[in-house]
């Protein structure tokens, strides 16, 4: 009996050491996230229009973390700041979308117009003979307190005068861009173009250029009175003109050239004369 006894307590001990099959898993049950809230602002998505150059709204909604983004490319069309809730928008444009996202993508965007005179869109132009200096005055947009930066280009340097005109040099035949910056970052591009000038004295010449540039030439060979034989296929020539008794005497046709902006090769422009003869223009452009 006292074997038996044993026997049976060491069974009960293995059963009890072994799992029950019945008894139920722990399952795991992930933190449910919050749903999202849609963003809303104190603004109607537009358009809206202020007289202002500055604009403010609130956000009244959303999930936190907010960022704002300003439509524009190389220049945005407004400088945006966030604090809180409250959003400032400082037009640089006279439009701009401006764009909320939070920290669950959820977004909402507003158009804004601005009538303000400061940001009515300007553009300067400036037409130049090599080697020449020029003073550009009369600098009106935006606020005032101007900078300017070069963006592309080398046959032209412009400098910033303590009274807001641009003192420019041009150095060489061709175009070169800059942008003009007010103290607010209104930005207004200027175009710097820079010519060269040639006479015609017998019926064939050769012309070296660059891409956008213009050329002149004086036609005094010849009887005067040009036309375009054909005009030119070249795609590195983007227009030719002919302006009648055009030179500094107001006796002689002149021939302006304007090569294109990016494609080069090598163009034959034919002329003729009221008597017949015909002339002929090489433009080599590299």
């Amino acid at each position: 009996m006292k074997k038996i006894f044993i026997l049976f307590a060491v069974s009960c001990f293995f059963a009890a050491c072994l799992p029950d099959e019945n008894l139920p898993e722990e399952e795991f049950y992930p933190e449910e996230e919050e749903p999202a809230v849609n963003l809303k602002l104190s603004v109607d998505e537009g358009p809206i229009y202020t007289e202002s150059v500055d604009f403010e709204f609130e956000i009244l909604e959303g999930n936190g973390g907010y960022t704002a983004g300003a439509s524009g490319e190389e220049d945005k069309d407004a400088a945006v700041t966030i604090n809180g809730n409250k959003v400032t928008v400082n037009l640089l444009r006279h439009s701009a979308f401006i764009t909320i996202t939070d920290q669950k993508r959820q977004s909402a965007r507003v158009e804004i117009y601005s009538t303000a005179e400061s940001l009515i869109s300007h553009s300067y132009n400036l037409f130049m003979d090599n080697g020449s200096t020029d003073i550009l005055k009369r600098i009106t947009f935006g606020a005032g307190g101007y900078s300017i930066k070069k963006k592309k280009g080398d046959s032209a340097e412009a400098e910033m005068l303590e009274n807001d005109d641009i003192k420019v040099t041009a150095l060489k035949p061709g175009t070169t861009y800059y942008k003009i910056i007010d103290r607010r970052g209104t930005t207004a591009p200027l175009r710097i173009s820079v010519s060269a000038s040639y006479v015609m004295t017998n019926n064939r010449m050769t012309i070296a250029a660059v891409n956008e540039q213009t050329a002149f030439v004086t036609l005094k060979w010849g009887e005067g009175d040009w036309t375009l034989a054909e005009e030119p296929s070249s795609p590195c020539i983007e227009k030719v003109w002919l302006m009648k008794k055009a030179d500094s005497e107001g006796k002689y046709d002149v021939l302006q050239i304007d090569t294109s902006e990016n494609a080069k090769g090598t163009a034959m422009i034919q002329l003729k004369d009221k008597a017949g003869r015909f002339a002929f223009v090489t433009v080599n452009v590299r």
